[in-house]
């Protein structure tokens, strides 16, 4: 599978985040993006990486792991999905009452975790594909689409994406609007997210995704890349494995 599951762990047990990350790189497409044993830095670290699924422990000092899905559901996107853990099956109910995805008790066995991610991945992948299907039906007449960024959702039309571009700072794509704005888009956001909004969306290089609508042309021999103006001023270079495949997309003879 070629898309990445994200993952943030937060448990006030080093050894219990030590477990568990060790088990969850057993699966390839699992990506775990932060850890930490402190409920105080849990809050920022869930908002700022956004995951697709949180494990959280539910016996932690000062907040419950409860209390601190409950503090931040509002500030998560509509996706993420929680897994509770403990070594207690008291919590339980209430985990299920707090829209708990799934329930994991300390220890739990390889194949517990096993059923918990594979269930998961139904979940994700499903909801990618159905996402994908309906984002070309809407962007092939240029209709109105959301997108979520690192600090809210954009409306927005194709022709109002100028191109996107992966920064190596901060890991993550961002994405470029013909209004000269820009913002940073979640680091679970792979290319191919990127590409399937959209046909007119085109990857010419590995950090590089235009709006065809905008590219004018692509030079042979340096493979730089011109864009209509008011946007000839943005410097733009293709790669030879990337150009071979736009010249396919488009046909050229």
């Amino acid at each position: 599978m070629s898309e990445e599951i994200t993952v943030v762990i937060v448990d006030d047990e080093a050894a219990s985040i030590r477990n568990l990350s060790n088990d969850l790189c057993v699966y390839s497409d699992v990506r775990i993006l932060e850890t930490t044993t402190s409920v105080e830095k849990a809050r920022k670290i869930v908002i700022r990486q956004q995951p697709d699924l949180l494990f959280l422990d539910v016996e932690m000092p000062k907040m419950s792991g409860l209390d601190l899905w409950q503090n931040i559901r509002a500030d998560v996107h509509a996706d993420m999905r929680v897994v509770f853990y403990t070594a207690y099956d008291k919590y339980v109910l209430e985990a299920l009452r707090a829209s708990a995805f799934d329930y994991l008790l300390k220890p739990y066995l390889p194949e517990e975790l096993d059923a918990v991610i594979e269930r998961f991945r139904c979940v994700f992948y499903r909801s990618r594909v159905n996402m994908e299907q309906s984002m070309r039906r809407l962007l092939a007449d240029d209709c109105k689409f959301a997108i979520q960024t690192v600090t809210g959702l954009l409306f927005l039309k194709r022709s109002d994406v100028l191109l996107f571009r992966f920064s190596d700072v901060s890991r993550c794509w961002q994405l470029y609007l013909s209004d000269r704005t820009d913002y940073k888009l979640r680091m679970s956001v792979s290319a191919r997210d990127l590409m399937n909004m959209s046909v007119s969306f085109v990857q010419i290089s590995q950090n590089s995704i235009v709006n065809l609508d905008y590219l004018c042309s692509i030079e042979n021999k340096t493979l730089e890349c011109h864009l209509y103006p008011p946007f000839d001023d943005i410097e733009l270079i293709a790669s030879r494995r990337y150009f071979g495949k736009v010249k396919e997309l488009l046909e050229i003879l």
